[in-house]
């Protein structure tokens, strides 16, 4: 159905172009960062591990995924980081690692913006397979009181994306704070890092933007069927 109606592509290219370049961005950025070294010596491992008997942050820091991969894992209190920009000592290894131990210290200072994500993801998994399932199911017998159950199951997506936006410009600020407190990176080079951090950003603006579209795009459909 999605695929003739015409109507889902006007909601839908724009978020999609927006999440392409976005991504390119981060690649452009990452890519950039990743070939001007970060002036002390200091791998991206090595940072992270720095921050860890600093900050007194009780997590273990692995090395084991591929590029721009890397991510906190808050129920096994583990740090994965690009097994290759680990060992690099890269404006962007450093920056990464010190944004993915932002996270952890959100978790250990029990951020309250960061413990309302974590809430919400197992929430928005259900709510967003159980909306699909009303909306389609409310459409087909015509029971639309049934389909609007659905796209506020659905919404969550985009309470989950709005939130998400904060959480990561939190980390990334506390990854600058990081790289200045410890001295990670040359204080002329740090102007890079925060690029490749705000770079990042971009992504969740592009989430946020077409979970809101994808829900603006039912929601027309449900108006025009109720029609």
């Amino acid at each position: 159905m999605l695929g003739i109606d015409t109507i889902y592509w006007m909601f839908a290219i724009p978020g999609l172009l927006l999440s392409v370049f976005s991504q390119l961005y981060v690649k452009f950025a990452y890519s950039k960062y990743s070939k001007v070294d970060g002036g002390k010596g200091i791998t991206g491992m090595r940072a992270a591990l720095e921050i860890k008997k600093g900050e007194k942050l009780p997590v273990e820091i692995n090395a084991n995924q591929h590029t721009l991969g890397d991510h906190f894992d808050p129920s096994r209190n583990m740090v994965n980081l690009d097994a290759q920009s680990a060992q690099s000592t890269s404006v962007a290894s450093v920056a990464v690692s010190s944004h993915e131990m932002g996270h952890v210290q959100q978790k250990f200072t029990s951020s309250r913006i960061y413990g309302t994500r974590r809430f919400l993801v197992p929430v928005t998994n259900i709510g967003t397979n159980v909306g699909y399932i009303l909306f389609f199911l409310g459409l087909a017998m015509a029971k639309y009181e049934l389909s609007k159950l659905g796209l506020i199951f659905f919404s969550t997506s985009v309470l989950f994306s709005l939130v998400t936006i904060p959480v990561e410009l939190n980390a990334s600020s506390r990854a600058m704070k990081f790289i200045k407190k410890y001295n990670l990176v040359a204080e002329d080079k740090r102007a890079g890092a925060r690029k490749v951090l705000n770079a990042a950003a971009l992504t969740y603006f592009a989430g946020l933007a077409t979970s809101i579209l994808n829900l603006l795009y039912y929601a027309s459909l449900l108006g025009r069927r109720k029609d």
